[in-house]
């Protein structure tokens, strides 16, 4: 996995990570390593949780603590039945 990150072959990478989740895991790591929010984002509304918790912490990073809170807000569903509880 580390090769194909080094070699930045994300389109193989993506097609590993829809069947191995050590592929799921190192992209998601890469994308947010890259700074490359926008294919986190992507991912993450297709339902990709390692994707959504990358996109957050990239933009906490930055300083974009709004934008965080929007993006769990509207990509993560389910994020307001599991805290009231």
């Amino acid at each position: 996995m580390g090769l194909l990150v080094r070699a930045e072959r994300f389109e193989h990478l993506t097609e590993l990570a829809l069947t191995d989740v050590h592929a799921r895991q190192r992209l998601n790591r890469a994308l947010h390593e890259r700074g490359i929010d926008t294919t986190l984002r992507r991912r993450a509304k297709a339902g990709d949780s390692g994707a959504l918790y990358h996109l957050v912490q990239l933009l906490c990073e930055t300083a974009q603590f709004q934008e965080a809170h929007e993006a769990v807000d509207r990509l993560d569903p389910e994020h307001e039945t599991r805290t009231s509880s």
